[in-house]
């Protein structure tokens, strides 16, 4: 091949792709995942930039008409779309919904994640924190958590959704924590306020106006703890609160609709837990125990009739 045959091969392929149909190219688009069209958008400007007066780019209409031929009602009243979100952005968060649930944020002493990351073992010492990374912004979710005691002293688990916020970023576990976890218990006049408000400062938009930043369902006699992080709330009662003293399940349902946390044992409907919740929430486990042992695993799922 002469050096000038090589090049026109070499300009062969885009020449060819200059020449197929908009509606052909976001079709076969279709087929890769949120990742795969991203990197399309920047690598190929023919997908990655909107021309001739486009709402999108051939890459983000992909995306557009993938979430819109695949989500289910349900899943798309779960991921209402951000204002700044681009439609690759919302197809990514489709994808992480429908994959299981895992810890991803583990922050102190005593905890480790078994081989599955959705299941995590407790072997007792200071509050402990294990975050989920799935982001719940809008929506009905449920997840079931699977407490199996190691002992017969019972741990002190508590189970709820949290901000998603880095218990860690610029954040000391000793000079800050002081070696205790305990993201539902801080509040600006405790003994550590400079701590609540670097979880105060990373609140952003996405967070709505809820001040109900951190709520959780106390294990050992059922009662709600829910934090703003300004000033402590304490235990409170709610009707049909039951604790759980034994190996057993608890699951929670987050209606982001109604703005509602319910709490269900082993498989039966205890109630209402707490109502004001918004915005963005994690699932998270907190565990306290100077010598007992457990282990938590969570799976997303349905609740009970």
């Amino acid at each position: 091949m002469q050096p000038r045959d090589s090049k026109r091969a070499r300009l062969l392929p885009s020449a060819t792709l200059d020449t197929l149909d908009d509606d052909l190219l976001v079709r076969c688009a279709s087929y890769l995942d949120a990742d795969g069209m991203a990197q399309l958008g920047r690598t190929s400007a023919r997908f990655g930039i909107s021309q001739h007066g486009q709402q999108r780019s051939l890459a983000n209409e992909a995306a557009h008409r993938r979430f819109r031929q695949s989500a289910t009602d349900e899943e798309g009243g779960c991921l209402p779309k951000y204002g700044d979100e681009s439609d690759i952005g919302l197809c990514r968060a489709l994808e992480l919904l429908r994959k299981p649930l895992r810890f991803d944020q583990l922050v102190g002493i005593g905890l480790g994640l078994q081989e599955n990351p959705a299941s995590l073992t407790y072997v007792g010492g200071s509050f402990s924190t294990a975050m989920s990374g799935h982001v719940m912004r809008g929506g009905i979710h449920f997840v079931e958590f699977a407490i199996a005691l190691d002992e017969e002293n019972w741990p002190g688990v508590n189970l709820g959704v949290i901000r998603p916020v880095s218990l860690t970023d610029g954040i000391d576990l000793e000079a800050d924590w002081e070696g205790q976890v305990h993201p539902v218990f801080l509040s600006s006049s405790d003994q550590s306020p400079a701590l609540s408000e670097k979880l105060r400062t990373q609140r952003t938009a996405k967070w709505g106006d809820s001040n109900v930043h951190c709520c959780i369902y106390f294990c050992p006699d059922g009662e709600c703890i829910w934090a703003d992080w300004e000033n402590y709330k304490g235990y409170s009662r709610w009707q049909g609160h039951q604790g759980l003293g034994e190996s057993g399940t608890v699951g929670l349902l987050l209606d982001l609709n109604k703005g509602t946390l319910s709490v269900f044992k082993n498989g039966r409907r205890l109630g209402k837990m707490k109502d004001g919740l918004g915005g963005e929430y994690v699932w998270f486990v907190t565990a306290r125990s100077p010598r007992s042992a457990c282990t938590i695993s969570m799976s997303r799922g349905s609740a009970p009739n």
